[in-house]
């Protein structure tokens, strides 16, 4: 669940974004986990699913440990840069700011480093390329 007051609006990256509402200091907790609010999905949880479902988890879902994490809220619109603002912290259970970000700017995550790699859904579910896919951790 977000941490952070955000808005979803055009970006300039991918479609929709999510932006800075308020000044948010470097370290601060933007995102953690918050079950029910976010959900996280097993292999035989996802094969169960309508395609419509699957395929709305290839666009918004991304895998952390052998299971599907959906954020809940509008977290699942955080995009893509080789560059980003945000980060996993040390645990892997938190985005946090990597640095300052102030009020309009676009929240960013680099998915290629804080995403596993989507064997175990292999056959089940195909992902989205990534970066393209705007989810958050």
């Amino acid at each position: 669940m977000l941490r952070v007051k955000t808005s979803v609006k055009p970006s300039r990256i991918h479609g929709l974004g999510l932006f800075a509402e308020e000044r948010i200091p470097r370290g601060t907790v933007i995102w953690a986990f918050d079950q029910p609010l976010d959900q996280r999905y097993w292999p035989g949880d996802v094969a169960r699913m309508s395609t419509a479902a699957k395929a709305f988890l290839a666009r918004y879902a991304y895998c952390e440990r052998g299971t599907l994490v959906l954020c809940g809220d509008h977290a699942r619109f955080m995009n893509h840069s080789d560059a980003p603002n945000c980060g996993n912290n040390a645990s892997r259970t938190a985005t946090v700011a990597v640095r300052d970000i102030e009020p309009g700017e676009e929240l960013t995550d680099d998915y290629t480093s804080m995403e596993d790699p989507w064997s175990e859904f292999q056959g089940i579910i195909e992902s989205e390329p990534v970066p393209s896919r705007p989810s958050l951790h």
